[in-house]
């Protein structure tokens, strides 16, 4: 069943409203904002100077059900790294965490998005490792900050297609 972004930002909106941090009026004005724009709501209200980053990172991770991760705490080892490619990084805001054996002796990476509802993204974290992929959800300054200074001197793994 996919979800329509109007449905998504409606529940992002109200959250923000039934937590206080937005008037109905800055609501509005920020969803005309994201019709002419096509920015994502939680992006404009930003932008807009009304939330900060981590707090939307914190409200998405409540409605979304999905960890938030403070990516200064994560310890990031070459070999972590190296599962995921840099531009792929890049291109979806998003860094590897950790792996893990599942349940089932599958292998798990976690990683740190800006946007856990990206399935694309995810699934071609997936084909490139291998591995199952499970969203975490960081703020995207962190996470494009970790990139700068984590991939530094990392090497691709050998073969990737880029």
């Amino acid at each position: 069943m996919g979800e329509v972004l109007g449905e998504k930002t409606t529940r992002i909106g109200a959250m923000l409203l039934a937590a206080g941090k937005i008037s109905e009026q800055v609501l509005a004005e920020a969803i005309r904002t994201q019709q002419s724009t096509k920015k994502r709501l939680g992006e404009i209200l930003v932008e807009m100077g009304h939330i900060n980053e981590l707090e939307l990172t914190q409200i998405l991770s409540n409605q979304l059900s999905v960890a938030w991760v403070s990516l200064n705490h994560v310890d990031f080892t070459e070999d972590i790294l190296r599962l995921v490619p840099e531009e792929l990084a890049r291109e979806y805001t998003l860094i590897p965490v950790h792996t893990r054996i599942g349940d089932k002796g599958e292998e798990i990476l976690y990683i740190a998005m800006d946007d856990p509802t990206n399935v694309k993204a995810m699934e071609m974290v997936s084909e490139v490792t291998n591995m199952h992929v499970r969203p975490m959800i960081a703020p995207p300054s962190e996470i494009r900050r970790a990139i700068e200074t984590h991939y530094v001197g990392i090497s691709p793994k050998e073969g990737f297609p880029f």
